[in-house]
């Protein structure tokens, strides 16, 4: 199996790492920045490395997959051209900053029938699932509302780096508080809880002094098919980092902090039980890999939470939003 990782930055690189572990042994990699790659490529013991993907296809026409982890911005045209190719896709969150061509991929990888998975690492995280365990079974009985709030300083996502430069604080590659974390969330939300259907209320600009062009805080307020209500709040100004999710039920609440890996169930006229979650960080990202594989290897489809159609949903929900950053 070879599989083309486009983009060797923080994701791509801890893909291809984690990749290398599973047993993948051809890894071809892409990225513009010739020295990142060749860097990657050391580590990998590869020499099969490209600064043009087409070039890449082209000399090495037998990839069976692709993983586009480059910036939100330059998803959607690579990941066309190579599900022209019939080469199977990752795409990490979210799948674009708009929807523009989104229908063209789709029906390609309709015709050609190629499996598309969208990058969603909580999905594999041990402590969500027993969140969403927990809810399945009824133990906080019917949802009646949720709260999920996230927050990092961006200045401390990659300290040896300008964040200023990097396209999670770029206008031009995609970036922002809401494309950045709130896809995060809203993946999340849909999975452990309900389809949103319907944004009530939002506020979605600057209230920090990052010197960035983009959104650095999103308030919104969810919606979901079965008329749970949400509020999501993402920044990337909060200078103690915070990551939980509480889930207020009939029966009592369940409080997952994911900055701590600690589960929180409170139940009325009982004692508050305490679930740590003992997990290495990396075991979610090596999970969805090894998920991917499978993909490849077999008849099956991805999980409905990961299918091509939830990026495309996460867009139209914020189609009108979106437009207006």
């Amino acid at each position: 199996m070879k599989i083309l990782i486009l983009g060797c930055g923080s994701i791509g690189s801890r893909h291809a790492l984690n990749l290398k572990q599973l047993g993948v042994k051809e890894i071809v990699l892409c990225d513009l920045n010739q020295k990142r790659a060749n860097e990657l490529g050391k580590k990998l013991g590869t020499k099969n490395i490209f600064n043009d993907y087409k070039i890449a296809v082209k000399q090495i026409p037998d990839i069976s997959a692709a993983l586009i982890c480059i910036p939100t911005r330059f998803h959607i045209e690579p990941s066309i051209f190579l599900a022209r190719k019939k080469i199977h896709l990752f795409i990490e969150k979210p799948l674009s900053h708009n929807l523009k061509n989104t229908k063209i991929l789709q029906n390609i990888v309709k015709k050609n029938r190629i499996k598309i998975m969208m990058g969603n690492v909580y999905f594999f995280d041990d402590g969500f699932n027993k969140i969403k365990s927990l809810i399945e079974k009824k133990h906080i009985g019917k949802i009646l509302h949720a709260s999920y709030l996230q927050g990092q300083y961006l200045p401390n996502w990659h300290p040896k780096m300008d964040y200023r430069i990097e396209y999670s604080a770029r206008k031009d590659m995609g970036g922002g508080s809401l494309l950045t974390l709130t896809s995060h969330s809203f993946y999340v939300l849909e999975w452990i809880l309900d389809e949103i259907k319907k944004i009530h209320g939002e506020w979605v600009g600057t209230r920090g002094s990052l010197d960035i062009d983009v959104d650095d805080t999103a308030f919104f307020l969810f919606e979901t098919k079965s008329g749970i209500i949400i509020d999501s709040h993402n920044d990337f100004l909060s200078r103690v980092h915070q990551h939980k999710l509480i889930i207020e039920g009939e029966k009592g609440r369940l409080e997952y902090d994911f900055a701590i890996k600690k589960i929180t169930i409170l139940l009325k006229n009982q004692k508050p039980k305490i679930v740590n979650v003992i997990i290495n960080d990396n075991d979610r990202f090596l999970k969805e890999m090894k998920y991917f594989i499978q993909l490849i290897l077999t008849k099956k489809q991805p999980d409905k939470n990961l299918k091509l159609e939830k990026g495309i949903h996460f867009l139209q929900i914020m189609k009108k939003t979106l437009q207006r950053l």
